[in-house]
């Protein structure tokens, strides 16, 4: 798609198609996906500038048809590390005219706890993030300034003051720079249909002690985006196309268990250009757990009470079984050192290459608390939004073509100082080439 020449500006607010008659839009109500539709019109999405703004309500328990606000003595929280973007688990993008899926982000909310930290700074997230999300740098302050939100001094007249956000959705396709044609002819998606699926309230919440039915709640859903009308010859000219391609990297996401000192992974990608690959761990028993956070990203960990690592020691990379794109084995300094609990510079280098090439990455809030191998117990007031472990590769320094991994198996063997039976999840996201074909019977995703 060629560059748009001429034309104007103009900014759109949508309300969500699915929305309810009383406006409050809950998980636990029976509105587990919002759909947000970007129209067939012969103008262009500017991706990047898509925003799912609202106000998101927390509260403990039930009450009619809202909910009894938290005490300042209550544990109820939600991850500092995403605010807001928690209740998203699922981003699908798709053609309004053929249906097509376009990209399909799962796990949208472990995906952003370590794509967030790896590309911005301390201070943009305790800035403008904040401002925009509801993320703080830790725990307590996560509890105080958003979930305790609230107005009146004691139990009977305290209301909800109300938590607005407006997030950016960042997907490959959305963060795609070639703007999105939105026309049914042959040089748009045919309207673009975004499904945000909600986040279990299990999952959204961790919360010390018994569980009394928290639940969160949304209202004054709306999209706001930013689109380009061509001017009279460019839409002559796009009009007389009778197809066009756009390349974006979208994200896809897996899932497996790792308990053994020998941890291996392996997948059938089917894809053909593979660009990166980053996995991110959590005790399984974190997830859905109203005690715990499901959003953190910890080390493998042996003693959950205790918060003892269990250090990965060795990271092998395969393709179809051989040694790709490293050719050697990535061993970490606990390996031939026990006691270290300095962070690994090749771990940190491989995980934030598969985000921004580390040469050309700006912001980071890895920092040694957040990367090294120590024990912790107390994740609310653990320091810089808590934890930010994880393991990747980059594929293609070079060309920016990816590997193909169509016939080969995507492998990864660790060894791990798990020896306790402790099962920890392991999301697995990634990031290869995509080409989207237009024409004027519908689109075509060549992954």
């Amino acid at each position: 798609m060629s560059n748009i020449s001429g034309g104007s500006t103009s900014y759109l607010q949508i309300a969500p198609s699915n929305i309810v008659s009383t406006g409050r839009v809950s998980y636990s109500d029976g509105n587990p996906v919002v759909n947000f539709i970007i129209g067939e019109t012969d103008r262009f999405l500017i991706g990047n500038s898509l925003r799912v703004c609202g106000n998101l309500a927390c509260y403990k328990s039930r009450a009619g048809d809202t909910g009894v606000v938290p005490l300042p003595t209550d544990t109820l929280n939600i991850s500092p590390k995403l605010g807001a973007y928690g209740m998203i688990d699922q981003v699908v993008l798709s053609s309004q005219k053929t249906k097509n899926v376009i990209e399909h982000v799962r796990h949208y909310g472990r995906f952003l706890a370590s794509y967030l930290p790896n590309v911005s700074s301390q201070q943009e997230a305790i800035g403008h993030l904040s401002q925009s999300s509801g993320m703080f740098p830790n725990g307590l302050g996560e509890k105080l300034a958003f979930v305790n939100n609230v107005n009146g001094s004691d139990a009977t007249d305290r209301q909800y003051a109300g938590n607005s956000f407006c997030l950016n959705l960042p997907t490959g396709f959305l963060n795609n720079k070639e703007p999105i044609g939105l026309s049914s002819k042959g040089w748009g998606v045919g309207g673009l249909s975004i499904d945000i699926h909600l986040t279990p309230d299990s999952q959204f919440f961790n919360q010390a002690g018994a569980d009394v039915g928290a639940f969160y709640q949304l209202t004054d859903l709306k999209l706001l985006c930013e689109v380009i009308n061509p001017s009279p010859d460019e839409l002559s000219r796009l009009m007389s196309q009778s197809s066009t391609t756009m390349e974006y990297n979208a994200i896809s996401s897996y899932y497996t268990t790792v308990n053994s000192t020998n941890a291996i992974i392996n997948f059938r990608l089917g894809l053909s250009r593979v660009l990166g690959v980053f996995i991110n761990f959590i005790p399984s028993t974190y997830l859905n757990n109203l005690e715990f956070d499901g959003f953190q990203t910890t080390p493998l960990i042996n003693n959950l009470a205790a918060g003892t690592i269990a250090p990965i020691k060795q990271v092998i990379w395969l393709k179809g079984g051989s040694q790709v794109p490293l050719e050697f084995n990535l061993d970490a300094n606990v390996r031939d050192n026990a006691t270290s609990v300095v962070a690994d510079p090749q771990l940190v280098r491989g995980i934030m290459n598969t985000f921004v090439p580390f040469m050309k990455n700006k912001n980071s809030q890895i920092t040694p608390n957040t990367f090294n191998r120590v024990a912790f117990t107390d994740y609310n007031n653990f320091v810089d939004a808590g934890l930010m472990f994880g393991v990747g590769v980059q594929y293609d320094n070079i060309s920016g073509d990816g590997l193909d991994f169509r016939t080969d198996n995507f492998g990864v063997q660790m060894e791990t100082g798990l020896t306790a039976d402790n099962p920890h999840s392991a999301f697995i996201f990634v990031r290869s080439k995509q080409t989207l074909v237009m024409n004027a019977n519908g689109l075509q995703v060549l992954s």
